[in-house]
């Protein structure tokens, strides 16, 4: 008699157990699913070019309980490359969205590149920042006051990809800008690979010079204004200048 008091009352406690489950199950659905915890309104600020109504569409009506800051982050930053950084504030109580972002500027241009036959073709262009990060689709351009650069590798471009440090885009800039030679100038710089090993850079006047990547490119442009201030004074039918082997200077 009292083994099958004992089996009736688990049976009793299991079926409670399920039920209060089932309820809490319920429960959680129902907040979740409910129109009462959608997000109401969207706050952007910092952003220039991406459009507020983009970022709306993007996150939607979404149950703001469901929300996580660093998911949604990562969610935008996805979307958008153009977006640099980023920072949400949810209110659950008001069920708002606070998003400040800071856009990506634009530091160069980087075209995919090849050569059939001796002739170059040009394609697939996009404006990367000063990080290095490929973030928008621009023109095809031959030349131009932006930094330019031609990349001839088998790597593919993507928005959202890295394609050079920090500090080998900086040190093309400085060398575009403070090309010694009047008259003449950096045209565009050219990879043969990702990372580059060298970078190779065409003047105005088509000679070009060949820096070695994988060392301070600064010290070599150094090497180079010398040169040209103290022995390769007449560039006319100069071809090029290879400053690649350290603490040498050829050309041809």
């Amino acid at each position: 008699m009292q083994v099958y008091r004992r089996k009736k009352n688990k049976l009793r406690k299991k079926f409670i157990l399920f039920w209060i489950i089932f309820l809490l199950v319920i429960l959680v659905s129902g907040i979740l699913l409910s129109p009462l915890f959608r997000v109401r309104a969207i706050n952007v600020y910092g952003n220039k070019e991406i459009e507020t109504q983009n970022i709306e569409k993007s996150i939607g009506r979404t149950n703001v309980l469901l929300i996580t800051g660093r998911g949604l982050e990562n969610k935008l930053l996805k979307e958008f490359p153009k977006i640099a950084e980023i920072k949400i504030e949810k209110n659950v109580f008001k069920k708002t969205l606070t998003i400040t972002l800071k856009e990506r500027e634009k530091t160069g241009i980087i075209c995919k590149a090849e050569k059939i036959n001796g002739a170059e073709t040009v394609k697939d262009c996009f404006y990367f920042d000063k990080n290095g990060i490929v973030f928008e689709n621009a023109p095809q351009t031959s030349g131009a006051l932006m930094l330019l650069i031609k990349d001839f590798s088998s790597t593919q471009l993507a928005l959202g990809n890295k394609i050079l440090e920090p500090e080998l885009i900086g040190s093309m800039i400085e060398i575009k800008n403070n090309f010694p030679q009047a008259g003449n100038g950096i045209a565009w710089f050219e990879l043969s690979m990702l990372p580059p090993k060298e970078i190779k850079a065409v003047t105005i006047k088509s000679w070009y010079i060949l820096f070695d990547a994988t060392r301070d490119m600064i010290k070599q442009f150094l090497i180079l204004k010398t040169a040209l201030s103290e022995k390769i004074t007449n560039t006319d039918n100069l071809e090029y200048i290879d400053l690649r082997i350290e603490n040498r200077i050829y050309y041809k």
